[in-house]
């Protein structure tokens, strides 16, 4: 085969594991904000927040940068969508 087969199915490759891990990255930054919020003991908001920057340090140490940005953005994503406190709406009625 010619190289730029090859060349054309490791880009494709690369984008697939980058989409793949960005979305991996929401659902995990998902269910730490979850736990986070509904737990009311402390160990496991502990364990929520050790387990997101854990698996974040070990993909740093195991993965390719654009993998660790994927998963870092979606997680990142997560937390702004998730996280962030809820507006109350005013109920602005006259009679």
């Amino acid at each position: 085969m010619p190289n730029i087969v090859y060349e054309l199915i490791d880009l494709l490759a690369s984008l697939l594991r980058f989409i793949g891990l960005a979305i991996f990255g929401l659902g995990f930054g998902w269910l730490a904000i979850d736990l986070l919020k509904k737990s009311s003991l402390w160990q496991v908001q502990i364990a929520a927040f050790l387990g997101l920057a854990g698996v974040l340090i070990a993909m740093a140490v195991f993965t390719a940068w654009g993998a660790l940005g994927a998963f870092a953005a979606g997680a990142g994503l997560a937390i702004l969508i998730w996280g962030m406190p809820k507006k109350e709406k005013k109920d602005e009625t006259k009679e």
